[in-house]
């Protein structure tokens, strides 16, 4: 038997865009939508609950010395002039607003001493501008959002949903088919508009950071189904995924003053990028750290055979770690035996993000 349910919207996934999605929906329609968030996951262990470093936003335009445009050239510039300029555009202008709906909803985020939203750097910014929550900064907004979001009436989150097909009619979305992973029957989603936020497909690698359920399942989907898909030949790499997991070392840990060092004990990143250092865009630092290794100044880690460099947090001290790196700390002495307060981390570049995916305007639309 299959289970028939109608629905005005119909979300698939429930990571922050998912959640935040169907948050928007549900706030502006005052109970006159009926939303259904179908996910394969529990809200909370989809693998927004795992991204670490922070949001690059301008809140302090003249203390920092920065601007809107200057937040945008950095990140035209960081994708090599290769970026959809007017979704950049469209993007640096919003995101100061999104920080401060969730500091309204109730984000912790990390503070300065006098009380305002703090700010590190990360890889290719001018100034500092990533807005965090200590190393757990997709954590602490998955928790808020979703608690938030459970207040509406009008918003049905299904967990443990397996969502197998988009239903389209004419080339009209009509619904989404899905397997309730608890029975094993199937369920069918009927909606008025559909909603694709399932997150990418770095598990086509072996080497990565994302979590196992990371399987380009939205996007397969979309592509069955007719929708356009694109950009998917662009795949992010991140310097700094732990060895031999690949789980990652967030770049907070360069943003705070870590070190990349080779076996020859040098920065070598002078090499590369002389100007910015551990701070130069993830692309750069990931050729950079192969190249090392190729040529010869990288270690081999024995149990593995992995070849790496080194992360060096030590100089930071206990206090900082604690209090900045928390997460890195707890998951580095857990998964390999190291304790960055006292030993350099075992690190090489490992797969990050799927860049591609539907194919939309500036607005999400197909």
């Amino acid at each position: 038997m299959v289970e028939i349910l109608k629905y005005d919207i119909v979300v698939l996934g429930s990571g922050l865009a998912g959640l935040r999605a169907a948050f928007q929906a549900a706030l502006t329609s005052k109970d006159r939508l009926r939303i259904a968030v179908v996910s394969k996951l529990h809200a909370m262990r989809s693998h927004s609950v795992s991204a670490e470093g922070g949001i690059s936003a301008v809140l302090y335009p003249k203390e920092m010395n920065d601007s809107i445009d200057l937040h945008a050239y950095d990140t035209v510039k960081g994708s090599d002039f290769l970026a959809d300029q007017d979704a950049v555009e469209l993007l640096v202008k919003l995101v100061p607003e999104e920080i401060r709906f969730f500091d309204h909803l109730g984000t912790p985020w990390s503070r300065r001493p006098d009380g305002r939203i703090a700010q590190r750097p990360f890889g290719g910014m001018s100034v500092p501008r990533a807005v965090f929550a200590a190393d757990k900064t997709g954590f602490f907004m998955m928790s808020t959002l979703y608690d938030n979001l459970l207040r509406f009436n009008n918003v049905d989150i299904y967990h443990e949903n397996m969502a197998t097909s988009i239903l389209m009619e004419n080339g009209v979305f009509r619904g989404v088919a899905a397997i309730d992973m608890a029975t094993g029957e199937f369920r069918v989603f009927l909606g008025k508009a559909g909603i694709i936020a399932t997150g990418g497909a770095g598990r086509v690698y072996s080497f990565v950071t994302v979590a196992n359920s990371s399987t380009g399942d939205g996007v397969a989907m979309a592509y069955r189904a007719g929708i356009p898909i694109k950009d998917m030949e662009f795949v992010q790499f991140h310097p700094t995924g732990m060895v031999p997991s690949g789980v990652l070392i967030t770049e907070a840990a360069r943003g705070e003053g870590g070190y990349l060092i080779n076996k020859e004990g040098e920065r070598f990143l002078k090499r590369y990028a002389p100007q910015r250092m551990e701070l130069a865009p993830r692309d750069i630092i990931s050729r950079a750290i192969m190249t090392e290794i190729k040529e010869g100044r990288g270690f081999v880690q024995e149990e593995s055979g992995l070849e790496h460099v080194l992360l060096d947090l030590r100089h930071l001290g206990e206090e900082k770690i604690n209090e900045r790196l928390p997460m890195i700390r707890e998951l580095s002495k857990k998964l390999i035996g190291v304790d960055p307060v006292s030993e350099p981390i075992p690190v090489r570049p490992t797969t990050h993000y799927t860049m591609g995916g539907v194919h939309t305007d500036t607005y999400g639309q197909v």
